[in-house]
């Protein structure tokens, strides 16, 4: 399967490849006609634009890529080296300024990746020990990443939770054979995957947000009958897009199964232990305070209205242009 990736990932190259041997050949002589007739001066001006236009697709493309992924697993606590430390360091605040860009992301949550970035500066800045980078990391995993990732769920779970209603509500119908309710449980898994993606990763390509969404809708689909509790294929296939975007860590899918069932589990106890909410109050009912009395209304909240997945758009790509450049910089003033 993976040569046949590699074959496929050669196959789409192959048109760009020749596209810019024919840009450059066709540049070439046009700046050699201008350089005959006019000198050297325009010749080296309309050489400049032609390359600025011909480099700003890819630098748009390269923009909307998937970043750079870590090869290895983060050292366990207590191991590794300064340079391991180091670098996974790096790949966290990579992935910070990457949380950031989501145009959905509420203030608190910015407020949250901000005070995590500035936290690993100002560890990075401070000639650290092999310590303090484990230290700095822990509390980022435990700290930033971990709201971040209650929040997707926050965010983007009713969605997914309507979709698997919707799959439980065909299948309890009845008047469907076996094939067609595998093919509405297969169409459930891959949009909650294929949504989630989508809201957890806006600002890549269309491609690797397929990939993404295949894998994980094909491994929800294969463990979710292993595990015990019954947890749906469609929760567990959003629940894994979410981990898919930590790029701080390799794909481990089974590492990514059993993180979700931790987080599943300490979710569930969290809700077991806390106090129960008190009943909604309804329509006319009176509270007393201070001597004054006031009457309880129900206010209703606008729902933000879901947005077609429709690929990048036009403002998309262009606030993305050149995305890889401004994390360098980032990056770059983050740990200097």
């Amino acid at each position: 399967m993976q040569n046949l990736r590699e074959a496929a990932a050669r196959e789409r190259r192959a048109p760009i490849f020749w596209w810019l041997a024919l840009l450059a050949a066709t540049g070439a002589a046009l700046v050699l006609l201008v350089h005959a007739h006019y000198g050297f001066g325009p010749a080296a001006i309309l050489a400049v634009l032609l390359a600025t236009a011909w480099a700003a697709p890819l630098v748009a493309i390269h923009s909307l890529s998937m970043p750079r992924r870590a090869r290895r697993e983060p050292p366990a606590p207590g191991t590794g080296s300064y340079r391991e430390w180091r670098d996974q360091a790096r790949l966290l605040g990579r992935l910070l300024l990457y949380y950031e860009d989501n145009p959905d992301l509420p203030a608190e949550s910015r407020q949250v990746l901000r005070a995590a970035r500035a936290d690993l500066g100002d560890t990075l800045r401070a000639h650290p020990l092999r310590d303090d980078l484990e230290r700095a990391c822990g509390r980022i995993r435990a700290g930033a990443g971990r709201h971040l990732r209650d929040w997707f769920w926050r965010e983007y779970g009713p969605r997914v939770r309507q979709i698997a209603e919707d799959c439980a509500r065909i299948a309890a119908r009845g008047d469907l054979c076996d094939d067609e309710c595998i093919a509405a449980l297969r169409a459930a898994v891959e949009a909650s995957a294929a949504w989630m993606s989508h809201s957890c990763m806006p600002r890549l390509l269309e491609r690797e947000r397929l990939a993404c969404a295949v894998d994980c809708a094909w491994i929800a689909a294969t463990v979710s009958d292993q595990i015990d509790g019954g947890t749906s294929a469609v929760e567990l296939a959003a629940a894994l897009v979410v981990e898919w975007s930590d790029f701080s860590r390799p794909w481990n899918p089974a590492r990514a199964v059993r993180q979700v069932l931790a987080d599943r589990r300490e979710r569930s106890a969290a809700a077991a232990a806390a106090p129960a909410a008190a009943p909604p109050p309804t329509e006319g009912d009176v509270v007393i305070r201070n001597g004054k009395r006031y009457r309880r209304v129900r206010v209703r909240r606008k729902r933000r209205r879901e947005r077609p997945n429709r690929g990048p758009s036009l403002p998309d790509v262009l606030a993305s242009f050149g995305q890889w450049i401004r994390y360098s910089i980032r990056a770059w003033t983050l740990y200097r």
